[in-house]
């Protein structure tokens, strides 16, 4: 069975790269579930995974004639859909302020750790920390973050009192900076990878 795997990227690739649509919808229906699964770990809403799922995809037909160069399949796809999730956060989240907000989260961290963490890798983790707080406690986390509010400020946006803010701050930062910890002395992009070592042995 890995003998015929190897040998479909083998035969896919090239024919491909001589613009085979159907070749190239093979390719499609043999890894983009898989490949959906994986974004989908990283930005938990169907619609946007399916989209940079797309945009994968696109890319790799209008850049097909670049698959003569490729020799592993599922290391240009891992490539390329790890850039299509960044580039979707740098988009759509406002990143100065949330790396301000790493910075001071990630203060217990060692130095050198955070050196060798790529800017786009923090930012990536950072949103998905936020994503998975409780509703409250990640709308009060954004509207500190990103709008710069003040408690008081928090407190009459929400309707709650500003002990209530505070206590929903406290914990969502708790929450971020203990994701951040375990992330970044693990692999942040495991789940991606553990996919790709098995899409296409």
């Amino acid at each position: 069975m890995p003998t015929d795997r190897l040998y479909c990227e083998n035969e896919l690739l090239p024919l491909i790269a001589a613009g085979d649509e159907q070749a190239f919808g093979r390719l499609y229906h043999q890894t983009n579930a898989g490949l959906y699964n994986a974004v989908m770990i990283y930005v938990k809403d169907p619609q946007t995974a399916r989209e940079i799922v797309q945009q994968v995809y696109i890319r790799i037909w209008d850049s097909r004639h670049l698959l003569n160069n490729v020799r592993s399949l599922k290391d240009y796809l891992f490539v390329l859909s790890r850039n299509a999730v960044f580039d979707h956060l740098k988009r759509h989240t406002v990143e100065i302020r949330h790396l301000a907000e790493l910075r001071k989260l990630t203060s217990v961290l060692d130095d050198q750790v955070i050196s060798h963490i790529q800017e786009r890798e923090c930012e990536l983790l950072l949103h998905q920390a936020v994503a998975g707080l409780p509703r409250r406690q990640r709308e009060v986390y954004l509207l500190a973050s990103e709008e710069e509010m003040s408690y008081d400020k928090i407190a009459a946006r929400m309707r709650v009192s500003r002990l209530t803010v505070k206590r929903h701050l406290e914990l969502a930062r708790r929450q971020v900076r203990k994701y951040m910890h375990h992330y970044l002395h693990h692999e942040a992009l495991l789940p991606l990878l553990i996919f790709f070592s098995t899409l296409l042995p």
